[in-house]
């Protein structure tokens, strides 16, 4: 089992992280799927190269959730805890949004996808650059 297939536990911290990135995956199953049927750009090397790029965001997603779980099953130092799981929830929130657009730049659609207000990406690159950069811990997990 990894990061793609693990059941996802609403109260755990990752569970957002295992949510989008499973959004991702099936976002862009779909897109592929479209793209293979309904259009005649398979050969073009933008659609490739796009696709491309999504997959390796999805697999990078992917690593950092499984790097996170592990710092959580290890009991490491609550800072490297907090900021591997921002890094996990920041990646796999960028996963899914190239995913959304580049369905609605290869198909003109746009699935809708929930809205992340209650948790705002940019103070998760501020906790994880802080850290790396100022050494500053962060107060609680991200």
């Amino acid at each position: 089992m990894n990061a793609l297939t693990q059941p996802i536990v609403a109260e755990q911290p990752l569970a957002k992280s295992q949510h989008d990135l499973h959004n991702a995956r099936s976002l862009l199953d779909a897109t592929l799927r479209f793209v293979r049927q309904q259009s005649k750009t398979t050969d073009d090397p933008f659609v490739i190269s796009r696709f491309g790029d999504v997959h390796i965001r999805i697999e990078v997603a992917a690593a950092l959730l499984e790097r996170a779980q592990e710092f959580l099953n290890r009991h490491e130092d609550d800072s490297e805890i907090s900021v591997a799981i921002a890094e996990s929830h920041l990646a796999s929130a960028q996963a899914l949004s190239t995913v959304s657009d580049a369905e609605f730049e290869l198909t003109g659609q746009r699935t809708v996808l929930p809205g992340s207000l209650q948790d705002p990406l940019r103070w998760k690159l501020h906790l994880i650059g802080n850290f790396r950069l100022n050494g500053i811990r962060p107060v609680q997990l991200a």
